[in-house]
């Protein structure tokens, strides 16, 4: 069934209002509300690409609601003058772009969106409601998610579904109306219960189920709560008739009589020349290019299955001939280096194939050996003369490196290319980015899963073999035209060179470093693992002492107990649940009882070995006795590396125990490992971009940067820098590229909140380079709507401008360390690059394992151990060339401990 898309209009226009700059026309209109719901609309028809889609409206301040309760939205003011000239706007702008308009008498807009989501939910249909709104959680279900493009653009999560729902409010979705009967809506002047917060309204509904048991059990009511259930019951018995009252009011209606079907929506294409001309009108000239595509079309190519050599032949050489060709490896599951290859889509010239290899059907095998398979597929897939593309290259490689074939030649990797133009968006589906891109609608996939939101993974075990081809052939035909428009976007976004001189080149480095893995001792985790335990036992007893009685150390309820009630130290810091008992608060708590440092090592503990002692061992591939860890090489919007199963990136140093864990990865008999790092990467990208002259002759001279600045920040000659004074630097120099305040350097180093803008103050003072670019990075990223970084990455800043304080300062923030951190990213991604070819290049055996943070950690036998040292050294160098030397730590040994 496809999918219906109501979008929440008035919501829309609202927050665009309060979310942008005033914007007026050179005539003096206002258009920042229409600008604002504009973008945010052309962004869900461009990212969404919804079939069915419809922009709902409030029609009239008084509904129904005001007969049930006349002080209903009572408090809310009427909408500015100069935002009230904006609707008409907002409405020419949704006729332009022929996007279905409602708007119903005596009906708030959220009841025609619940009538019409219900409505085609019953019909089947996936529903998703494009709103901010948290009232249409109770709309939520299998069928009915919510989408909010302010929330994804600024990194909180985008989408909700059921488990969001239940993970924010701690409730299902269908409770949600008896929770805010409860709670009530202060927004919509809606009052709860006197004294009942979120966690209180939860816990009675997780109790009752609804209001109608709640109220008719009465006397259950305190068994709900931890503490003053009799005052909450007198409350709560008091204020029935408003709880009830309140019930009415925020559930939505799902019955109206609406002359509307779902399929009534069909997507339109918009009214180009109303589009072109209204958005001259409002001098609207950068949305132009943002313009949706037509409605989606499907392939048109027949999906033909090879079922013998010869028909495998055939097709190979027709996509030779063509010159250009889509591959789709089939796999077995989501683990493309350990999971089968059960198919191979391909396509070009206007044909498409599908060739089946691991998957029966009716207890039949179902295609060719694989054996006959890798000989009819090594004259494309090995060819270094014909172009193919992909949608994840990496996976593709695994695949064919498990079938004994290597994947070579030119091409596309359609999902690195979208992720390098879209960053900060979270799925890049080929369905999603065929819709997107060329207007092509693919077929699901077999499974009955979703492809365009969904892993790209499909189980295709017992499914009969030409469904598979009806959805797999046409998702490989419709690459090298997906490619070819994505290689025009790359260009014309200023991301082409990034794309070929980097991020191409990597995907052939980490797909070698993931087959490669690294060695572990079982041995050693073992026996951490049992030494561990132990500490913990003896930890757990010294702590019980200090009490005074046994308690669930583990517990965060039965600590505050202790701490605060039981000890009566003081309350620290205060959350929704009660006091807090994080880190930041047992550190303190130390300086007054010897408990709390207790704990500390306790929790430290036990996160070492619960996630690193523990876990790794169990991670170890039996074939080699190493861990292959998986790498995602744009999943971040900086541009940084991550990885997963296990996440590599995150295994701690700074503590002896920590690094402890580091020892236990190891080189195997023979070989040394060597561990490569870059030396204050981020403050010498700093010091080229700001050209300060005291930052950059501090790296020229190859000081001690945090005494430099100490002593430039204090006033005090080098060898007169105490080492509190340098502390205090090292937060200033690794902070300020982050935006670190004054409130921020207070709290890190526990000073009053004026000493610590005393020391900013000075820092900026000596540093004036630093606070010119800080002023230069943000002005750039509120003018051009976005950040680059050295290589031309590029991450869109759409909240630099809202009157959000909060949106506009993280955003700010984000616009100084973007070109920063992004650029080191890319540097370390030069590198790796440049390391791996002159490896191959010299003929050498050493291979670099792993990527960590500014690290290169790599393999090398006892005798290249000097050489490859060298190589490093000079590739890594010579990775860029910035205003300040780069510099590389580079040790060996026979773990990474030892190594680093």
């Amino acid at each position: 069934m496809p999918t219906l898309t109501l979008i929440d209009g008035s919501g829309f226009i609202f927050r665009a209002y309060h979310a942008l700059p005033p914007l007026t026309t050179t005539r003096g209109q206002p258009t920042n509300a229409v600008y604002g719901f504009t973008t945010m609309l052309l962004k869900a028809l461009r990212e969404r690409a919804p079939t069915h889609v419809a922009l709902v409206f409030d029609a009239a301040r008084t509904t129904f609601r005001h007969e049930i309760d006349p002080g209903y939205k009572a408090s809310r003011p009427e909408a500015p003058d100069d935002l009230r000239s904006q609707f008409p706007l907002v409405r020419d702008v949704a006729r332009a772009l022929r996007v279905p308009v409602i708007e119903e008498p005596h009906v708030e807009a959220d009841d025609v969106i619940g009538t019409l989501a219900c409505r085609a939910r019953e019909q089947g249909w996936d529903v998703v409601v494009v709103t901010g709104d948290k009232d249409f959680a109770q709309l939520v279900d299998g069928k009915v998610t919510l989408y909010d493009p302010m929330a994804e653009a600024s990194g909180r999560g985008g989408w909700t579904g059921p488990a969001e729902v239940e993970k924010k409010l701690g409730i299902k979705p269908e409770q949600v109306v008896d929770y805010m009967a409860i709670l009530g809506d202060k927004i919509d002047d809606v009052p709860g219960i006197p004294g009942v917060g979120e966690v209180t309204a939860a816990a009675l509904v997780k109790r009752f189920g609804t209001i109608e048991a709640m109220l008719a059990r009465p006397d259950e009511i305190p068994q709900a709560v931890s503490r003053g259930g009799e005052k909450l019951k007198e409350k709560i018995v008091a204020a029935e008739d408003r709880i009830r009252m309140n019930k009415q009011l925020v559930a939505l209606r799902c019955d109206l009589a609406l002359p509307f079907a779902p399929d009534a929506f069909g997507r339109q294409p918009p009214d180009d020349p109303k589009v072109r001309a209204l958005f001259s009108e409002l001098e609207f000239s950068r949305l132009l290019k943002d313009l949706p595509a037509p409605p989606p079309t499907a392939r048109a190519e027949r999906p033909e299955v090879l079922r013998d050599r010869a028909a495998l032949d055939a097709a190979v050489a027709a996509l030779r001939a063509a010159g250009r060709a889509g591959i789709r490896p089939i796999l077995g599951g989501p683990a493309p280096r350990t999971d089968p290859l059960v198919g191979v889509a391909l396509g070009g010239g206007g044909r498409a194939y599908y060739l089946p290899l691991g998957h029966r059907y009716l207890g039949a095998p179902a295609g060719l050996s694989r054996e006959e398979a890798r000989e009819g597929l090594r004259a494309l897939v090995e060819a270094e003369d014909v172009v193919k593309d992909a949608h994840d290259v990496k996976a593709a490689l695994h695949a064919f490196a498990g079938l004994g074939l290597a994947w070579r030649g030119p091409g596309l990797d359609t999902e690195l290319a979208s992720r390098l133009l879209l960053p900060t968006r979270r799925e890049h589906a080929l369905a999603d980015v065929a819709r997107e891109r060329i207007s092509c609608e693919l077929p699901r996939d077999p499974s009955g899963g979703d492809a365009a939101r969904k892993s790209e993974r499909t189980a295709v075990e017992g499914v009969e073999v030409e469904r598979v081809a009806e959805w797999a052939a046409p998702c490989a035909a419709v690459l090298p035209d997906l490619a070819a428009v994505l290689e025009r976007a790359l260009e014309e976004e200023r991301l082409g060179v990034l794309y070929r001189e980097v991020e191409r080149p990597l995907v052939a480095v980490i797909f070698e470093m993931e087959r490669a893995g690294i060695a572990v001792d079982r041995g050693a985790m073992e026996g951490m693992s049992a030494e561990f335990g132990k500490a913990m036992e003896d930890l757990e007893a010294r702590i019980h002492a200090a009490a005074g009685h046994p308690f669930n150390v583990a517990s965060t309820r039965e600590l505050a107990q202790v701490l605060f009630t039981e000890l009566e130290l003081p309350v620290v810091k205060r959350l929704k649940t009660g006091p807090s008992t994080d880190v930041d608060v047992l550190e303190k708590l130390a300086e007054q009882h010897p408990l709390p440092r207790l704990v500390l090592e306790h929790r430290a503990l036990a996160k070492l070995k619960g996630t690193y002692v523990d876990a790794l061992p169990l991670l170890v591939d039996p074939a080699d006795g190493r861990i292959h860890t998986t790498f995602h090489q744009a999943g971040a919007a900086t541009g940084r590396l991550s990885s997963t199963d296990p996440n590599l990136q995150n295994i701690p140093i700074r503590t002896e125990l920590s690094r402890r864990i580091r020892r236990a990865f190891v080189a195997p008999e023979g070989r040394w490992l060597v561990s490569a790092d870059y030396s204050q990467i981020e403050l010498r990208i700093l010091a080229h971009y700001s050209k300060d002259p005291a930052l950059v002759a501090a790296f020229e001279n190859r000081e001690d940067v945090h005494t430099r600045t100490a002593a430039e920040t204090f006033g005090v000659a080098p060898d007169a820098v105490t080492p509190d004074m340098r502390r205090i630097a090292k937060v200033l120099n690794f902070g300020i590229a982050y935006g670190l305040s004054a409130f921020g350097l207070s709290q890190r180093l526990d000073l009053p909140a004026s000493e610590a803008q005393g020391i900013i103050d000075r820092y900026f003072t000596r540093y004036a380079g630093v606070r010119r670019y800080i002023e230069q990075a943000i002005e750039d990223a509120r003018k051009n709507g976005e950040s680059r970084t050295l290589y031309g990455r590029v991450r869109a800043m759409p909240e630099i401008g809202s009157r959000n304080p909060a949106l506009r300062n993280a955003a700010e923030r984000t616009a100084i360390n973007t070109p920063i951190q992004g650029t080191a990213a890319d540097i370390v991604k030069v590198a790796m690059v440049r390391v791996h070819e002159a490896l191959a290049r010299e003929r050498l055996e050493a291979r670099l394992l792993l990527q960590v943070h500014d690290e290169l950690v790599l393999e090398v036998p006892e005798r290249e151990v000097e050489p490859v040292e060298a190589l490093v050294r000079r590739e890594m160098v010579g990775a860029a060339k910035l205003d300040v030397p780069l510099e590389v730590e580079l040790g060996h040994g026979r773990s990474w401990a030892e190594a680093h």
